[in-house]
C-alpha cells in the first residue's frame, strides 16, 4: 500500500510525493515508506525532541487517506527530507528543490522550531492588529463563532489556551481555520520563514493605523499609479479578497 499516487489527493500529498521522487534523503530515485520511517527513527535519535511517523502513516498521506496529518507527522517528514515545515503548508508552490548537501540525520539550521515555541505570540499579535479600525480587538468567542458558523471546529476555550500557550494543537486543522479567519497563510504558525514574512506585513499594517491612514484610501492609491495590464492582473486577487472579507463578517 502507498505505492499508487492518485490524482486528487489534495497539497500535502502531492508535495511529499514531490519529495519522494526528487529529493530522496540519498539523491537516488523513489524513497519507499519504510525508508522514510526509518530515517525519522534515525533522526530522533539524534534529536531527542524530534517526533517520528511510521511507514503506514506516510503512505495515508501519501495516498490522501489522511489530509489533515498531525504537525508532528508532518514535521518529522519535514526533518527527514531537510525542507522547512512551511512546504507542506504554505499556499504558494514552493521554490525548485535543492539536491541536500548532508545526511539527513544530521544537524541543521533549518530544523523547524516546535510549534509552542512562539505561538501564542503570533496568535496574539493577528488579534491585536487584524481588524477593522472603527472597532478594537475581536474577543476569542467572536472568533470562535465566525469560524464555527462556516463550519470549523475550534472553540472559544482552546482559542483561549492557545492566546496564553497553555495548548500546542497536534492538527494543523486547528491553525487552518484561524489562518483563514485572519486572513494569513497557515505556515505563518509553524513556519518561521513565513512568520517573519508576515510579522512584516503587521508591522507596516500597525504604522499605517497610527498614521490614520485607513486600509481603503492605502488600496485607492496603489490602484490609481497601475497601470492597464497592472489593473486587469489585480482583479482576481480583489475578487479573492472580497470573499474572504464576507466569510470574515459572517
Amino acid at each position: 500500500m502507498g505505492e499508487s499516487t492518485p490524482a486528487g489527493r489534495g497539497l500535502i500529498a502531492e508535495r511529499l510525493d514531490r519529495l519522494i521522487l526528487t529529493r530522496h534523503p540519498d539523491g537516488q530515485g523513489p524513497g519507499s515508506e519504510r525508508e522514510i520511517a526509518r530515517r525519522s527513527r534515525e533522526f530522533a535519535r539524534t534529536h531527542p525532541e524530534a517526533p517520528t511517523i511510521s511507514h503506514q502513516s506516510v503512505a495515508n498521506i501519501r495516498d490522501g487517506v489522511v489530509k489533515n496529518p498531525s504537525v508532528d507527522s508532518l514535521r518529522a517528514l519535514a526533518n527527514v527530507f531537510g525542507v522547512r515545515l512551511g512546504f507542506f503548508l504554505e499556499e504558494e508552490p514552493p521554490a525548485p528543490l535543492q539536491a541536500p548537501t548532508s545526511n539527513a540525520t544530521e544537524p541543521s539550521d533549518r530544523q523547524p522550531r516546535p510549534a509552542a515555541l512562539g505561538l501564542s505570540t503570533r496568535l496574539n499579535r493577528l488579534f491585536e492588529t487584524m481588524h477593522p479600525k472603527e472597532r478594537g480587538s475581536y474577543s476569542s468567542r467572536e472568533v470562535a463563532d465566525a469560524i464555527a458558523a462556516r463550519g470549523g471546529s475550534i472553540s472559544e476555550d482552546e482559542i483561549e489556551h492557545l492566546r496564553d500557550g497553555r495548548w500546542d494543537p497536534t492538527s494543523y486543522e486547528q491553525f487552518e481555520t484561524l489562518a483563514a479567519f485572519f486572513g494569513v497563510p497557515v505556515a505563518y504558525f509553524v513556519d518561521d520563514d513565513t512568520a517573519a514574512r508576515v510579522s512584516s506585513d503587521l508591522d507596516l499594517v500597525d504604522a499605517l493605523k497610527q498614521q490614520g491612514v485607513g486600509t481603503r484610501q492605502i488600496a485607492l492609491r496603489a490602484v490609481a499609479d497601475l497601470d492597464e495590464d497592472a489593473l486587469e492582473a489585480l482583479v482576481p486577487v480583489i475578487q479573492h479578497l472580497r470573499q474572504a472579507g464576507r466569510r470574515q463578517r459572517m
